[in-house]
């Protein structure tokens, strides 16, 4: 075989399992629970976090676009900062069910992504 070639082509796999890997690696998410990250929030830090817990009923305060408010679960809490990005959800309230996506920065998840869980209101009922 051809040694030019074959050493281009090692470069062009090489290339697209960096590109693959570096990628994967900026948009994989560690999926925790909130009493989870609230035990050892240290071992998650500079990681993407996918936090789900309920919104701390009391704790919930808008600053225009961005909110903080406190995700618990287990009767642990996180502290979280929304940065307003994009919109809270219009479901999201104190006491529901919620999913943050976000960083471990200085004791508060910084988040840029909120979804909260349908109320089961919305889920149809079976009939017998």
């Amino acid at each position: 075989m051809n040694p030019k070639f074959l050493s281009l082509t090692l470069i062009i796999g090489l290339s697209l399992a960096g590109i693959a890997f570096f990628s994967a690696q900026e948009t994989a998410y560690k999926l925790l629970d909130a009493s989870e990250l609230a035990a050892d929030p240290v071992k998650f830090t500079g990681d993407n976090l996918r936090v789900r817990g309920f919104v701390k009923v009391g704790s919930l305060v808008r600053e225009g676009k961005a909110a903080k408010f406190d995700l618990e679960l287990d009767d642990r809490t996180v502290p979280i900062y929304f940065t307003g990005e994009t919109l809270l959800p219009d479901a999201f309230k104190e006491g529901a069910r919620a999913r943050v996506d976000g960083r471990w920065k200085d004791g508060v998840l910084v988040s840029n992504h909120v979804e909260a869980k349908c109320a089961s209101k919305y889920e149809a009922e079976y009939a017998d």
